[in-house]
């Protein structure tokens, strides 16, 4: 499979920094999201942390994504419950500094409930749905993360 580049002007995201640890991001030119760190990390705690936001990210994609199938398939069901959590790496002794120490996200739980009267065969692609959305993917292989820093005056 080759690499497709899909950004444009209508898919990528610009964050500016707000007050303390906040920022805004705008999303396609059209939709705003305020982030803030926790109160533990030092933030003001008045917007989702970009860890919740990682884990809304791959919820909104498992729920489309069983949408999707359902239709793809023409059946349908009642509704989708999508419980997310996650546990942090979190060292406790070394650098104080962030930049210098390994703060990452090691593990996602996924717990999916899917309600309506389904046949094992609509079960079985709707668990394959939840197994390949595309977020699910990216979070499960890894990407390729490629970043600049400038410096303005």
């Amino acid at each position: 499979m080759t690499e497709q580049s899909i950004t444009s002007a209508n898919r990528d995201v610009v964050v500016e920094s707000l007050t303390n640890f906040a920022s805004v991001a705008v999303i396609g030119g059209e939709h705003t999201v305020v982030v803030d760190e926790p109160r533990e990390f030092h933030g003001d705690g008045i917007a989702p942390n970009p860890f919740g936001l990682v884990l809304s990210a791959l919820g909104g994609c498992i729920a489309g994504t069983l949408r999707g199938v359902a239709r793809q398939h023409d059946f349908d069901y009642d509704r989708a419950s999508i419980r997310l959590s996650l546990r942090i790496n979190r060292p406790t002794s070394g650098p104080l500094d962030p930049g210098e120490r390994e703060l990452r996200i090691s593990r996602i739980i996924a717990q999916v409930t899917v309600h309506g009267d389904l046949t094992p065969e609509q079960q079985a692609l709707l668990t394959h749905g939840v197994e390949t959305c595309p977020v699910g993917n990216t979070l499960r292989r890894g990407l390729n993360l490629v970043e600049t820093v400038e410096f303005a005056a």
